[in-house]
């Protein structure tokens, strides 16, 4: 990989900067969905539930 060829955040120009500040808000406001498909009925799933972790 060349080192030379890379972008730091203090390179990009301002409205590049507010836009990955943005994202950065948005993504702290709520947590992530960590839902696998096909888990959330399983006995697991449901004994975690009972014990309330999840």
């Amino acid at each position: 990989m060349a080192l030379e060829n890379t972008i730091t955040e203090p390179d990009m120009d301002a409205a590049s900067q507010a836009l990955i500040r943005g994202c950065r808000t948005e993504s702290a406001d709520h947590e992530p969905d960590l839902v696998v498909d096909g888990m959330t009925d399983s006995i697991f799933s449901r004994l975690l539930n009972l014990i309330g972790v999840a």
